[in-house]
């Protein structure tokens, strides 16, 4: 039968600023999300079964209505009013809870290849009501690129063109509760941003940005208060000439932007003898990519 393959990207917030609590109980956002080159795969197949079956190369990868691939299959056949036989593995790629949004895009990547498989002809907004069930940045990975995100995250300005720029992740095997980090946070503090590299170099990376926001993570100082060690590779970051670095997300993940692959490369020597690294670039795929396969 007939198998397809389909990457679900990660992302990283070059900001991120959390304004107030809102009234349903979620915070209000402005962040910006990229999209970069690290993915899990996903590997779709049909089968003669009215069920979904399931299976992850991460044994401790939860299958049941946890996983967000999972809920995702649900929320089609409940809009349908049936199920499909379909077989999903997924192969994990993303580190999982590092703030790279890889259970998202993963979740917003079934629902479009479920929409195209079976050939549904759902529009991108008839899946962005399902991915608000999902979460608050799945919408995110239906567009892809780079987009403002407000309100909750799922507002969203797409920017027309990408940053030509090498993103080196550090990842740094610590588990973070996004939950505990937004009911720590201090919120109603006046601060006034702006990236000291930046500025100084006059450095825009992409059209139409707002540059106050760039190298802003307003769930730092809480991550960073538990987990000095954050700091340290962010600073270390710094030293090594990145034009930003950033906490992507509640974290733990934290990246360094550089203008080129060999600074990217050789700032990644200096971390590779204790973390994970990876070295990722900008990318864009989303829905609109979808029927292209």
């Amino acid at each position: 039968m007939t198998q397809w393959m389909l990457r679900a990207y990660a992302k990283v917030n070059l900001g991120l600023r959390v304004l107030h609590r809102r009234d349903d109980g979620y915070h209000e956002l402005d962040t910006y999300f990229l999209q970069i080159s690290l993915a899990d795969q996903l590997f779709f197949e049909k089968t003669g079964s009215a069920k979904l079956v399931f299976t992850c190369n991460w044994p401790e990868i939860p299958a049941d209505q946890s996983n967000l691939c999972v809920r995702a299959y649900h929320l089609i056949a409940a809009k349908m009013g049936r199920e499909l036989g379909l077989q999903l593995h997924l192969q994990k790629n993303v580190p999982a809870g590092g703030g790279l949004g890889g259970g998202s895009s993963d979740a917003a990547m079934t629902l479009m290849a479920i929409n195209h498989i079976y050939r549904l002809g759902w529009s991108k907004k008839d899946l962005h009501q399902l991915a608000l069930q999902l979460g608050s940045d799945v919408s995110f990975f239906l567009e892809g690129g780079l987009c403002r995100g407000q309100g909750r995250g799922e507002i969203l300005s797409p920017l027309a063109s990408l940053p030509q720029f090498w993103i080196l992740l550090i990842v740094p095997g610590i588990a973070v509760s996004t939950a505990s980090v937004y009911k720590n946070i201090k919120l109603g503090l006046t601060k006034s941003y702006r990236n000291s590299t930046f500025a100084l170099l006059n450095f825009v990376p992409f059209d139409g940005c707002d540059i106050e926001l760039l190298g802003v993570n307003d769930l730092e100082e809480v991550v960073f208060a538990r987990h000095p060690e954050l700091l340290a590779i962010k600073d270390k970051l710094q030293r090594a000439g990145a034009l930003l670095a950033n906490m992507t997300g509640s974290g733990a993940v934290v990246f360094g932007v550089f203008g080129s692959y060999e600074q990217a490369h050789q700032t990644q020597e200096e971390f590779r003898s204790e973390y994970r690294t990876i070295v990722a670039r900008p990318i864009k795929w989303g829905y609109d990519d979808v029927d292209l396969l």
